[in-house]
C-alpha cells in the first residue's frame, strides 16, 4: 500500500498535469529563456565576397580543380591572391582531399598567399572530416614559422571562421591537443 503512494508521488513529479498547485515552480525568464543551449557562442564574421574578376577567377579555378586539370591551374597561378585562395577553399570544403591538395599546391606556388585565415579554413575542413594527423602537421608547420603571439591569433582566426566553415568543435580539440 505504501508502494502505491510512493509511485503516485513520483509520477506527479514527472507528469505536469498532476502537479500539486501549492508546489513551487521555477521559470526562466528574460534573455536566457530564448537562448539555444546547443549553440556555441562564437562570433559570426564573414569573408568579403569575391566580385568581378575575383569571382570569375574562383569559378574557373574551381572548375579546373574539380576536373583535376592542374596544368590549366598552373597557368592561373600568377593571378592568385589570398582572397581567392580563401574562397576557393570555401568552395571545395566538402572534399577534404581536394582541399588539402589545393592547399599544398598554393604552398608550393607562393606560400605568402596562405594567410592565417586560409590556414584556419583548411584546419576546419580537415578536422570536420576527422583528418587530425594532417591538421596537426599543418599546425606544427605554421607554428615553426610564426611569431610569439601566434597561439592567440590562430585561436581568434579559427573562432572567427568557425561559422563560415560550418565547422565542428573538433577543430578546437585538435588545436589544444597539438603540442606546439
Amino acid at each position: 500500500m505504501n508502494y502505491h503512494r510512493l509511485v503516485r508521488r513520483f509520477s506527479t513529479l514527472i507528469d505536469p498535469r498532476n502537479q500539486n498547485p501549492n508546489s513551487t515552480q521555477f521559470t526562466i525568464s528574460g534573455k536566457f529563456e530564448r537562448r539555444n543551449r546547443n549553440s556555441i557562442p562564437v562570433p559570426h564574421r564573414t569573408i568579403p565576397e569575391p566580385l568581378g574578376q575575383d569571382l570569375d577567377y574562383v569559378n574557373v579555378a574551381h572548375s579546373h580543380l574539380v576536373h583535376s586539370d592542374w596544368v590549366k591551374l598552373d597557368r592561373l597561378s600568377s593571378s592568385l591572391t589570398p582572397l581567392r585562395v580563401k574562397h576557393i577553399l570555401l568552395k571545395i570544403q566538402k572534399d577534404h582531399v581536394l582541399s588539402l591538395e589545393f592547399f599544398n599546391w598554393v604552398e608550393a606556388q607562393n606560400p605568402s598567399f596562405l594567410t592565417l585565415d586560409s590556414h584556419s579554413i583548411i584546419l576546419h575542413i580537415l578536422t570536420k572530416n576527422r583528418k587530425f594527423k594532417s591538421a596537426e602537421s599543418i599546425l606544427k608547420k605554421i607554428h615553426q614559422s610564426c611569431s610569439i603571439d601566434f597561439p592567440s591569433k590562430l585561436f581568434e582566426s579559427i573562432l572567427n571562421s568557425y561559422r563560415v566553415c560550418d565547422s565542428s568543435p573538433c577543430v578546437f580539440d585538435s588545436l589544444f591537443e597539438t603540442q606546439i
